[in-house]
């Protein structure tokens, strides 16, 4: 083999390792990102049960569904969340103390006040998150995982795989490795011979992300505790007023 010989085998080796090596590290990447991001949807999850705990608190101080749908009706907004139903293992939520009151009246006011606040609260970190300290750069804040981010997270993914399927097909990296080949190798060809071109790409392509299929809950944008403040007195007052016994039996377990 002359010394021309030895050089374009040489650089078809290195074209065809390349190759090679683009090919499996984007699709290893790619598979990294989508462990990551399903990663993310279980973290979400986890956030959900939080807002939900939230939730609890502040259902058993209106004490049934007809209560809690009349909350919201003071509010101006239709009731926000589905019907409980049982929920292993999440633990309830409780204040470490209530704002200080006199009066049992004023004691469940301060009550249910704290109680929407914390609740609102959860929920506009739920979706849109908060700054919290970053575990990897001292000093650094960073963004809270959240649903609109998970959401943006899964347009980017899908891009992603909407743009592998298309620039690295298999078959058009088989045969473009096969073109530049100096001689036909034993079994060149075979696999796409075998499966055919369209065969081959659709069992090994990616398939985007349904991101309403994997379940998650949406919590509702309440308003902000400031803007609805004095219907949330009245409300309190006036739900006191019906419901003195009870209220007070919940209270007393606080």
């Amino acid at each position: 083999m002359d010394r021309y010989s030895s050089l374009a085998t040489a650089l078809e080796s290195e074209v065809l390792t390349e190759m090679a090596d683009t090919f499996f590290g984007a699709r290893k990447n790619l598979d990294d990102l989508t462990e990551a991001f399903m990663l993310h949807v279980e973290v979400l999850r986890g956030l959900a049960a939080k807002v939900l705990s939230r939730l609890s608190f502040l259902r058993s101080l209106l004490l049934d569904p007809e209560g809690e749908s009349a909350f919201f009706a003071a509010l101006g907004v239709a009731p926000q969340f589905p019907q409980p139903t049982p929920q292993h293992g999440l633990r309830g939520w409780r204040p470490d103390h209530l704002p200080f009151a006199l009066l049992p009246s004023s004691r469940y006011v301060g009550a249910l006040l704290l109680a929407y606040t914390e609740l609102a609260h959860a929920c506009e970190v739920y979706l849109h998150g908060e700054y919290e300290d970053d575990p990897e750069s001292k000093g650094r804040k960073r963004l809270s995982l959240n649903f609109a981010l998970l959401e943006s997270q899964c347009r980017l993914l899908n891009k992603r795989i909407e743009k592998l399927n298309g620039d690295m097909a298999p078959s058009s990296v088989l045969q473009y490795a096969r073109n530049i080949s100096m001689e036909e190798q034993p079994g060149q060809g075979a696999i796409t011979n075998a499966l055919g071109a369209e065969s081959l790409d659709k069992g090994l392509m990616y398939h985007p992300v349904d991101f309403a299929s994997l379940g998650l809950w949406r919590a509702p944008s309440l308003p902000k505790p400031e803007e609805c403040n004095k219907a949330l007195t009245a409300f309190a007052r006036a739900f006191y007023a019906s419901n003195t016994e009870k209220v007070r039996r919940v209270l007393a377990d606080l």
